[in-house]
């Protein structure tokens, strides 16, 4: 049987053992410098031109391609390589607290950390532009300006075109929001099922193999690596689009109406499946972990 106050007990303890860690400080710190170099265009072009910019604008227009998404989830890595800790004073909270009330709160951590960096890329990307921007919801002039400079942003008129006429910002920004929070959930649980199994090594290993394939799963490296030809390049596409993980969260490969790519409703299934299936992993791995005590070490 959990407890809501063990686990939380579990959620302050990973917290405090992680708020002075140098590698999480650093991997939050390029999360904001990739934001940082993401959104130097967008403030350039709109110097420029001077024309304003709606503030949820450069966060769409940063994190709707898989590239972006890409980086920012290599930056997580710092962080992941602290959870879980598999060391002697988290046996020693195991065994108080109980294996249930533990994982429970090592779920609750990395869905938690999930939230947080992806609120970090929105807050990054707000501030950053804060300067020139407006609260209203409807797309800015930068928009339009964007729309004749393919050649720069070619994400961003892919997105513009898409999303101008179907939504607003504020909604635009919350599906892409999501989406990215949904990647980066999947990643933080997938470290945790193979670490619980294998390893801390075997799950940095895992992350960093499925973003690799996840890349090569794209459009263009899809392509490229299969020799596709032209006439076959729409349904690389949609075939990228509903099997890499990376594509799901990429707004720009969504279908809106037409085509057959997966909807933002489909992909929110898909990564449901994938993270419950992980959690569920994770659980029945924790509940089924031996440790043994010997002079201060565990085996």
């Amino acid at each position: 049987m959990c407890s809501g106050k063990e686990i939380g007990t579990c959620v302050l303890w990973d917290f405090r053992s992680m708020r002075r860690n140098p590698r999480v400080l650093l991997g939050y710190a390029l999360g904001f410098c990739l934001c940082f170099f993401l959104t130097q265009r967008i403030i350039e072009l709109s110097s420029r031109f001077h024309t304003d910019i709606q503030m949820l604008e450069p966060f769409i227009w940063c994190f709707a391609d898989t590239d972006s998404i890409l980086f920012a989830s290599l930056a997580l890595l710092l962080p992941l390589s602290q959870i879980p800790q598999l060391n002697v004073p988290t046996y020693y909270l195991v065994f108080r607290r109980g294996r249930a009330n533990w994982i429970c709160g090592q779920i609750a951590t990395t869905v938690l950390i999930s939230f947080s960096y992806a609120l970090l890329l929105l807050v990054s990307s707000v501030l950053l532009t804060a300067g020139n921007s407006f609260w209203a919801n409807h797309w800015s002039d930068t928009a339009t300006v964007v729309s004749f400079a393919p050649e720069q942003f070619e994400v961003a008129l892919t997105v513009i075109r898409k999303t101008v006429k179907l939504t607003v910002p504020y909604d635009c920004a919350g599906i892409i929001f999501f989406l990215l929070m949904q990647y980066v959930l999947f990643l933080t649980l997938l470290n945790l099922a193979v670490s619980l199994r294998f390893g801390k090594r075997a799950g940095m290993t895992a992350v960093i193999a499925v973003s690799f394939g996840a890349y090569l799963l794209t459009p263009d490296q899809w392509m490229n690596w299969l020799h596709i030809p032209p006439q076959l390049e729409y349904m690389a596409n949609t075939l990228a689009a509903w099997v890499s993980p990376l594509s799901h969260a990429s707004y720009s490969m969504h279908s809106f109406g037409y085509g057959g790519f997966p909807s933002v409703l489909q992909s929110h299934a898909v990564f449901g499946c994938l993270n419950l299936g992980l959690l569920l992993l994770s659980y029945g791995t924790a509940k089924n972990m031996e440790f043994s005590f010997s002079g201060g070490f565990y085996e």
